[in-house]
């Protein structure tokens, strides 16, 4: 599953890796606050899903990452995360990370992506739109009391 793809002249998707454990951490803290990932599920999720967990690298740090991973029987996959830093949204790094991993979804036989969005998020949820995902439905309190959740859903060439 390897990626590399040059972005812009100093941004490249990639796939984590160890390394980047800690530059990812502090990336996810920054963009979604108390909703991010404690360090141990950053660490359990990079040992269970290396190579499904894409950056966009620049020599001066992360600027955004992606994690989309097949179910087990890979009838369908899940975006877990989508984050690019606020000062560089509007630069192609989300929408290149997000069709990287939906990628690596579809060269394995997925034939569908979920993810879920907070319904607030117009520009995420427009940048989805245009790459293919429909609503499903709004789900209350989703990840816990006061955060609800758009499912969106996008099939996939390969179904």
């Amino acid at each position: 599953m390897p990626v590399a793809k040059i972005v812009d002249q100093d941004v490249m998707i990639r796939a984590a890796g160890e390394a980047d454990l800690a530059d990812l951490g502090e990336l996810d803290t920054e963009i979604f606050g108390e909703l991010a990932y404690p360090p141990f599920v950053l660490r359990q999720w990079f040992d269970l899903y290396r190579g499904w967990w894409l950056v966009a690298e620049h020599p001066d740090g992360l600027r955004g990452y992606s994690l989309g991973v097949p179910v087990f029987d890979r009838s369908r996959g899940w975006l877990l995360g989508l984050g690019v830093r606020q000062e560089f949204w509007g630069r192609g790094y989300g929408r290149s990370l997000t069709v990287n991993s939906m990628r690596l979804l579809e060269g394995v036989g997925v034939r569908e992506v979920h993810l879920t969005v907070e319904p607030g998020n117009r520009p995420a949820i427009a940048l989805y739109q245009d790459l293919g995902f429909a609503v499903d439905r709004l789900v209350k309190d989703y990840l816990g009391p006061g955060h609800d959740r758009l499912l969106m859903i996008a099939a996939l060439r390969s179904g």
